[in-house]
């Protein structure tokens, strides 16, 4: 291939091009003021009975009355914290690439000199959202001889192996097939020949190259990938007894959101857990895509409300869990449950 100024690296394989270095003056800007989170509301006794009784009534083997007798002796409220923090980055990655030549002017090297990887324009369709797209690097066509066909336009074929013709499929090739009285006839598809013309190359055994389309001329350009990507971090901060992903979830309140092309890390809530998860999430997003571009940065938290309930059945004392606005229900060791498929009362 011809040496092309400023991509002498280039080759039929794809190769990533690092992003140019970008300063960054931490000290530049000043970390942003941020509002305390609102606090989480607070759940009643009945409204704990009510969400319970709804629960039990979608499980066949739990009985209501333990939800409607028990004795509520205690509501411990508290807050699940789901922080998601995204970073959407750009990677750039060349390669030569060739495609039919069917005349009409050719944007060569001498034309002008071909711009750098990271100076050519291309907006994704929409941020945070992961979409690829190909660029022809303008002035670095050229047109040459198909390096597949050797100029002709045509290779043997390869359905028939150049023969012009294959094995008749209905007569696998005899000539001749049995009939259902047991007789020995012609066949009538190959004519007794048992081949038939090939259909791929109609009999000429040669068929159109696929590399030029038969023009025996392909145009050589530089192809440029430009890969958009999401990248999805997230973390969540619960002391209660319910599961990560049932938090998930739940339905929360998104108190907190921020946009940016970098971003500082998550510091004035009250749980210092959910700041510090914020700060090594961010700090590893930082250094984590060295080959591809940052362009954006997103946070946020949702706050999912949780209410510990403490009850007291029978001489069964134990907990469980209303989550999310929703108020969802985590209550694995509900007191009165069956195995058999019934329904208690």
């Amino acid at each position: 291939m011809d040496k092309v100024s400023g991509y002498e690296y280039v080759s039929f394989e794809v190769v990533e091009v690092p992003p140019p270095v970008a300063f960054f003056d931490e000290n530049g800007e000043n970390e942003p003021e941020r509002a305390p989170p609102p606090s989480s509301p607070q759940l009643t006794e009945q409204e704990a009975r009510q969400a319970l009784l709804k629960h039990v009534t979608t499980r066949c083997c739990y009985g209501k009355g333990a939800a409607r007798d028990m004795a509520i002796t205690k509501i411990d409220h508290s807050c699940a914290f789901h922080y998601t923090l995204e970073t959407f980055t750009e990677k750039r990655q060349t390669a030569w690439a060739f495609e039919p030549y069917f005349g009409g002017t050719v944007d060569n090297p001498s034309t002008d000199h071909p711009p750098g990887p990271w100076d050519i324009a291309a907006t994704p369709s929409s941020s945070f959202t992961g979409s690829i797209t190909q660029i022809e690097v303008p002035h670095t066509a050229s047109i040459k001889t198909c390096h597949i066909c050797g100029g002709v336009g045509r290779k043997r074929c390869f359905t028939c192996s150049g023969n012009g013709y294959e094995q008749c499929y209905s007569c696998h090739g005899d000539g001749y097939k049995n009939t259902l009285d047991g007789e020995h006839e012609r066949c009538f598809r190959c004519h007794g020949t048992g081949r038939r013309r090939c259909w791929k190359c109609n009999g000429d055994g040669l068929a159109l190259c696929k590399g030029c389309s038969g023009t025996g001329q392909i145009k050589c350009f530089i192809r440029l990938i430009v890969t958009w990507t999401n990248h999805i971090d997230e973390h969540v901060v619960e002391h209660s007894a319910v599961p990560d992903e049932k938090i998930k979830s739940g339905s929360g309140q998104v108190v907190f959101e921020e946009e940016d092309e970098k971003l500082w890390p998550v510091n004035h809530f009250p749980d210092t857990t959910i700041n510090m998860a914020s700060f090594q999430l961010v700090q590893k997003h930082a250094t984590a895509f060295s080959a591809e571009r940052i362009l954006r940065q997103r946070h946020r938290v949702r706050i999912i409300p949780v209410a510990t309930v403490h009850y007291q059945w029978k001489n069964h004392s134990n907990t469980y869990s209303v989550f999310g606005f929703e108020k969802k229900i985590h209550a694995p060791k509900y007191p009165q449950t069956c195995c058999c498929g019934c329904t208690l009362f």
